[in-house]
Protein backbone atom coordinates (compact mmCIF):
# COMPACT_ATOMS: atom_id res chain seq x y z
CA UNK A 1 0.00 0.00 0.00
CA UNK A 2 1.33 3.56 -0.97
CA UNK A 3 0.99 6.00 1.36
CA UNK A 4 0.31 9.92 0.04
CA UNK A 5 1.95 12.72 1.27
CA UNK A 6 -0.78 14.46 1.07
CA UNK A 7 -4.39 13.63 1.11
CA UNK A 8 -6.81 16.21 -0.70
CA UNK A 9 -9.82 13.78 0.43
CA UNK A 10 -9.18 14.88 3.80
CA UNK A 11 -9.49 18.43 3.50
CA UNK A 12 -12.60 19.05 1.72
CA UNK A 13 -12.17 22.75 1.76
CA UNK A 14 -9.00 22.45 -0.43
CA UNK A 15 -10.83 19.86 -2.45
CA UNK A 16 -13.53 22.07 -3.86
CA UNK A 17 -12.10 25.31 -4.31
CA UNK A 18 -8.80 24.17 -6.61
CA UNK A 19 -10.35 20.73 -7.95
CA UNK A 20 -12.13 22.66 -10.61
CA UNK A 21 -9.02 24.28 -11.93
CA UNK A 22 -7.23 21.47 -12.19
CA UNK A 23 -7.36 17.72 -13.99
CA UNK A 24 -8.24 15.59 -11.02
CA UNK A 25 -5.27 13.02 -11.59
CA UNK A 26 -2.97 15.59 -10.95
CA UNK A 27 -4.62 17.28 -7.60
CA UNK A 28 -2.91 15.42 -5.10
CA UNK A 29 0.55 16.53 -6.59
CA UNK A 30 -0.55 19.81 -7.59
CA UNK A 31 -1.42 20.25 -3.64
CA UNK A 32 1.47 18.99 -2.14
CA UNK A 33 4.01 22.14 -4.20
CA UNK A 34 1.08 24.50 -3.93
CA UNK A 35 1.84 23.66 -0.09
CA UNK A 36 5.39 23.86 -0.79
CA UNK A 37 5.04 27.16 -2.39
CA UNK A 38 3.64 28.63 0.33
CA UNK A 39 6.34 27.52 2.79
CA UNK A 40 8.91 29.11 0.98
CA UNK A 41 6.99 32.24 0.77
CA UNK A 42 6.52 32.90 4.33
CA UNK A 43 9.68 31.25 5.45
CA UNK A 44 11.85 32.90 2.70
CA UNK A 45 11.73 36.90 3.94
CA UNK A 46 12.67 35.91 7.06
CA UNK A 47 16.42 35.47 5.83
CA UNK A 48 16.73 39.41 3.82
CA UNK A 49 19.18 40.35 5.85
CA UNK A 50 21.80 39.43 9.08
CA UNK A 51 21.73 42.45 10.37
CA UNK A 52 19.47 42.38 13.65
CA UNK A 53 15.94 43.89 12.88
CA UNK A 54 16.09 46.54 15.92
CA UNK A 55 18.61 48.07 14.14
CA UNK A 56 17.25 48.09 10.72
CA UNK A 57 14.27 49.24 12.36
CA UNK A 58 16.35 52.32 13.15
CA UNK A 59 16.90 52.98 9.31
CA UNK A 60 13.46 54.56 8.94
CA UNK A 61 13.43 56.76 11.72
CA UNK A 62 16.84 58.65 10.88
CA UNK A 63 17.99 61.37 8.53
CA UNK A 64 19.15 61.38 5.15
CA UNK A 65 22.95 61.56 4.89
CA UNK A 66 22.56 64.69 3.00
CA UNK A 67 20.56 66.21 5.87
CA UNK A 68 22.98 64.86 8.28
CA UNK A 69 25.79 66.67 6.86
CA UNK A 70 23.81 70.26 6.68
CA UNK A 71 23.99 70.30 10.43
CA UNK A 72 25.39 67.37 11.80
CA UNK A 73 25.62 69.07 15.65
CA UNK A 74 21.87 68.11 15.86
CA UNK A 75 22.46 64.33 15.43
CA UNK A 76 25.71 64.25 17.28
CA UNK A 77 25.55 61.50 20.06
CA UNK A 78 22.64 60.05 18.28
CA UNK A 79 22.38 55.89 16.78
CA UNK A 80 23.38 55.87 13.49
CA UNK A 81 23.02 53.10 10.74
CA UNK A 82 25.05 54.35 7.69
CA UNK A 83 27.11 51.70 4.89
CA UNK A 84 28.92 52.43 1.60
CA UNK A 85 32.04 51.41 -0.25
CA UNK A 86 35.42 51.07 1.94
CA UNK A 87 37.95 53.88 0.37
CA UNK A 88 40.68 53.53 2.76
CA UNK A 89 41.39 51.26 5.89
CA UNK A 90 43.91 53.13 8.55
CA UNK A 91 45.11 50.29 11.43
CA UNK A 92 46.27 52.33 14.53
CA UNK A 93 47.55 51.76 17.95
CA UNK A 94 43.91 51.78 19.83
CA UNK A 95 41.34 51.79 16.83
CA UNK A 96 40.75 51.35 13.54
CA UNK A 97 39.51 54.27 11.31
CA UNK A 98 37.83 53.32 7.38
CA UNK A 99 36.66 56.27 5.12
CA UNK A 100 34.02 55.11 3.59
CA UNK A 101 32.16 56.52 0.65
CA UNK A 102 28.66 56.91 1.62
CA UNK A 103 25.66 54.58 -0.41
CA UNK A 104 22.18 54.06 0.07
CA UNK A 105 20.98 51.27 2.06
CA UNK A 106 18.64 48.89 1.12
CA UNK A 107 15.88 47.53 3.03
CA UNK A 108 18.14 44.80 4.66
CA UNK A 109 20.58 47.27 5.33
CA UNK A 110 23.15 46.01 2.44
CA UNK A 111 24.62 49.38 0.50
CA UNK A 112 23.96 49.58 -2.78
CA UNK A 113 26.43 48.68 -5.13
CA UNK A 114 26.43 51.94 -7.31
CA UNK A 115 25.96 55.39 -6.48
CA UNK A 116 27.47 58.89 -7.90
CA UNK A 117 27.75 60.24 -4.16
CA UNK A 118 31.21 61.61 -3.38
CA UNK A 119 30.70 62.22 0.12
CA UNK A 120 32.39 60.23 2.40
CA UNK A 121 32.33 59.69 6.24
CA UNK A 122 35.13 57.79 8.76
CA UNK A 123 34.07 54.73 11.05
CA UNK A 124 36.11 53.96 14.25
CA UNK A 125 36.24 51.00 15.05
CA UNK A 126 37.78 49.92 18.87
CA UNK A 127 38.52 46.35 16.91
CA UNK A 128 40.97 45.44 15.00
CA UNK A 129 39.92 45.46 11.26
CA UNK A 130 42.36 44.33 9.32
CA UNK A 131 43.91 45.89 5.72
CA UNK A 132 43.69 42.55 4.00
CA UNK A 133 40.12 41.60 4.65
CA UNK A 134 38.27 45.04 4.96
CA UNK A 135 39.98 45.92 1.78
CA UNK A 136 39.43 49.21 -0.86
CA UNK A 137 35.72 48.43 -2.59
CA UNK A 138 34.17 46.38 -0.26
CA UNK A 139 31.08 47.30 1.00
CA UNK A 140 30.44 47.78 5.01
CA UNK A 141 27.42 48.61 7.38
CA UNK A 142 28.26 50.19 10.28
CA UNK A 143 26.23 51.16 13.85
CA UNK A 144 26.84 53.90 16.51
CA UNK A 145 26.87 57.02 17.32
CA UNK A 146 27.91 60.15 15.00
CA UNK A 147 31.22 62.49 16.10
CA UNK A 148 32.39 65.77 14.65
CA UNK A 149 35.66 66.89 14.51
CA UNK A 150 36.37 69.91 13.43
CA UNK A 151 39.97 70.60 12.48
CA UNK A 152 39.85 72.03 8.89
CA UNK A 153 37.05 74.28 7.76
CA UNK A 154 34.94 71.58 6.37
CA UNK A 155 33.46 69.33 9.38
CA UNK A 156 34.33 65.18 8.96
CA UNK A 157 31.71 63.22 9.90
CA UNK A 158 33.00 60.13 12.06
CA UNK A 159 30.71 57.06 13.41
CA UNK A 160 32.23 55.76 16.32
CA UNK A 161 30.73 51.83 15.67
CA UNK A 162 29.21 49.88 17.79
CA UNK A 163 29.32 46.86 15.12
CA UNK A 164 30.92 46.91 11.86
CA UNK A 165 29.42 44.26 8.79
CA UNK A 166 31.13 43.48 5.99
CA UNK A 167 29.21 42.22 3.32
CA UNK A 168 30.07 39.24 1.28
CA UNK A 169 31.61 39.69 -1.80
CA UNK A 170 30.22 37.69 -5.12
CA UNK A 171 32.85 36.94 -6.99
CA UNK A 172 32.09 34.77 -10.70
CA UNK A 173 33.86 31.85 -11.40
CA UNK A 174 37.28 32.91 -13.27
CA UNK A 175 36.20 30.87 -16.86
CA UNK A 176 32.37 32.08 -16.73
CA UNK A 177 29.69 30.44 -15.97
CA UNK A 178 27.78 27.31 -18.32
CA UNK A 179 24.65 26.69 -16.76
CA UNK A 180 21.32 24.71 -18.09
CA UNK A 181 18.36 25.77 -17.98
CA UNK A 182 16.83 29.11 -16.28
CA UNK A 183 18.20 30.78 -13.26
CA UNK A 184 19.41 33.83 -12.28
CA UNK A 185 22.53 35.43 -11.82
CA UNK A 186 22.87 37.61 -9.02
Amino acid sequence: MRRKFFDPKQHNWIEKRISPLLPQRHLSFSLSLFMLFLLVLFIYPAHGSLIPKEILSKLKKQPSFETLLKDPDLYKGQLILLGGMILSNDPLEDRTELLVEQRELSHSGKPKSSSHNKKSFYVISKDFLDPEIYTQGRLVTAYGTIKISRRSEKKKIYLEARSVYLWPQFSPPAGGYIGIGPGFFF
